[in-house]
């Protein structure tokens, strides 16, 4: 595509964009008000385009049209989609369309246009989204289409020959649908002097780099050089490519990470790259917490008549209060107070370090099959893990979760040698976990923390519903309980 064609679907964009958005603004009022008039549609647009035509309408309609092109520009929304992913765009486009109706309800209360109020506006977005959102992803799927068949392809040089730049060519040529053409790569180690890369030829050394923007079309370029040990050729060569007004890509796999994403953020004019290991917050952990309060305050009403069972026979059993509260480590090694229904004697506590060379368990973790702390009752609760249910009151404070890896008291925490280990502070601490469902107390230290891992890695909502469902016959059946 060359610069007029550029110009000219940049045009058509900004021109469907507005008139997209005009149109939900219209079918917004037309949906909410045809009816109350007892008019048809089509009668209602022509008497209510009639009738409020007004000067300082117009003048009010123009700037806040100015703002809808302001607001798409500023989220990205005219920059080039060519490496963007669908759900890439539509955020972009709820984010512009959000801010778009923030200024319609301004301008309306200015205008005093009485059409227009927090319900209508609302309704707007939504409509404004769909008709946005569905012409963006049908451009988005035909230009992928298109750029298959060779129409509207860029061509890139790629600096550097090292592993990196060999799985950039290699997904580049494995996706054709982005639209480039690779015109080569340069490097200046002897050992890739004249050799091709996954198939694309070696075009010359650093120094070759100006030369060959000046005599070849480049219309962008992929950095994929070890910045430790190329600190001023990337230097160099993105300060050149500034003059020519090349689009340069610089990998910023600067680091070995095996788990984290990279998320790039603009901090007060500042770039960064943010390293994001733990799940991140987004609508799906908004839904974890709306389920956590709303199944911790059922559980609490459903079971009350069982809570209250479980105090007396507590109370019956044993001197003593009825709960047992202990310190724990929270998400982000915060500690919290963990609640739970007392098991054992009073003093289990001070008679800890008697009984501590008959743990059975490796690592930091302190277990017994038979510890003489435990009373009659506390045993039965715990078989059945009823002791766990006061646990609820925690969830709805929101130091827990129902689901989550759980909860270390601070002795465990401060015996955890591996650094990797402590990536289990990176979530909520639950109250059931893949642990809980794999077997329990008879599983090792090192089996437990690796299901922890493994449930942040790979944590869903689907995933939190399915240990929900297995805890059930896992603790009715008291497997693994000690």
């Amino acid at each position: 595509m060359n610069s007029r064609q550029g110009q000219l679907s940049l045009l058509f964009l900004k021109s469907a964009d507005l008139a997209l958005i005009l149109f939900a603004l219209g079918a917004t009022i037309v949906l909410n008000y045809a009816p109350e008039a007892h008019m048809s549609m089509p009668e209602y647009s022509l008497d209510f385009l009639s009738s409020r035509v007004k000067l300082s309408n117009a003048v009010l309609g123009g700037f806040l049209m100015y703002i809808w092109h302001y607001c798409f520009r500023y989220y990205g929304l005219y920059f080039s989609s060519r490496l963007s992913t669908p759900k890439e765009i539509l955020l972009k486009i709820v984010r512009a369309v959000g801010a778009s109706s923030i200024a319609l309800l301004l301008i309306a209360k200015i205008g005093d246009w009485n059409v227009i109020n927090l319900w209508t506006t609302a309704c707007f977005g939504f409509i404004a989204v769909a008709f946005v959102g569905g012409l963006r992803m049908s451009v988005y799927r035909l230009s992928r289409r298109f750029r298959q068949r060779g129409v509207n392809v860029k061509s890139l040089l790629i600096i550097g020959g090292g592993a990196r730049s060999e799985e950039l060519i290699k997904t580049i040529c494995r996706k054709s649908e982005l639209g480039y053409q690779i015109l080569g790569y340069l490097d200046s180690t002897p050992s890739f002097s004249q050799r091709e890369l996954a198939g694309v030829p070696w075009v010359g050394n650093f120094e070759d780099l100006r030369q060959i923007i000046d005599r070849q079309v480049v219309d962008e370029v992929a950095i994929a050089l070890p910045i430790k040990s190329h600190y001023l050729q990337i230097k160099t060569a993105i300060a050149h490519l500034e003059e020519q007004g090349v689009v340069v890509h610089l990998l910023s796999d600067f680091f070995t990470h095996q788990l984290a994403r990279i998320e790039p953020q603009d901090f007060q004019g500042m770039p960064l790259l943010s390293l994001h290991s733990a799940p991140a917050v987004c609508w799906r952990t908004e839904v974890k917490r709306m389920i956590d309060v709303l199944g911790a305050v059922s559980l609490l009403i459903i079971s009350a008549p069982l809570l209250a069972a479980i105090a007396i026979l507590i109370r019956l059993d044993s001197r003593g209060p009825v709960f047992f509260s202990q310190e724990r480590v929270g998400y982000n090694k915060r500690r919290f107070r963990m609640i739970k229904f007392r098991t054992m004697v009073v003093d289990a506590e001070a008679r800890l370090k008697e009984i501590e060379h008959l743990n059975e368990k490796e690592g930091p973790i302190f277990k017994i099959r038979q510890d003489p702390r435990i009373t009659r009752v506390g045993r039965i609760l715990r078989k059945f893990s009823l002791d766990e249910l006061p646990q609820l009151l925690n969830v709805l404070l929101g130091d827990m979760s129902l689901v989550g890896p759980r909860p270390l008291s601070t002795r465990d925490a401060s015996k955890l040698e591996e650094s990797w280990q402590k990536r289990r502070f990176t979530v909520r601490p639950g109250m059931t976990c893949l642990w809980q469902i794999s077997g329990r107390s008879n599983l090792s230290f090192e089996e437990w923390v690796a299901l922890d891992l493994k449930y942040i890695d790979s944590w869903s909502l689907q995933l939190d519903w399915l240990i929900l469902l297995k805890t059930i016959p896992a603790v009715l059946t008291a497997r693994g309980a000690v």
